[in-house]
């Protein structure tokens, strides 16, 4: 999942942000771009409720980047069972 924050975004704003998600027993990537910042995040992310994240006065965007349940996806495993 990824998390981009909206441009010129507080230090401290982001901080606090990065607290709250490592406190869910999650890793962060952080890339900072010349205006915007997007934090990668790592680990279980499907109990992560992305609305709450949108709430957030600093993020701009809640991607998915893997499919919740991959383990018994299609694409994981194209065979029937």
């Amino acid at each position: 999942m990824i998390v981009i924050l909206k441009q010129q975004a507080p230090q401290q704003s982001i901080e606090r942000l990065e607290a709250d998600i490592r406190a869910k027993g999650l890793d962060i990537h952080r890339s900072d771009g010349s205006s915007t910042t997007i934090l990668g995040l790592v680990g279980d992310t499907s109990k992560v409720d992305i609305e709450q994240l949108e709430q957030n006065e600093i993020v701009d965007a809640v991607r998915r980047v893997s499919e919740p349940y991959k383990l018994v996806n299609r694409k994981f495993h194209s065979d029937d069972s």
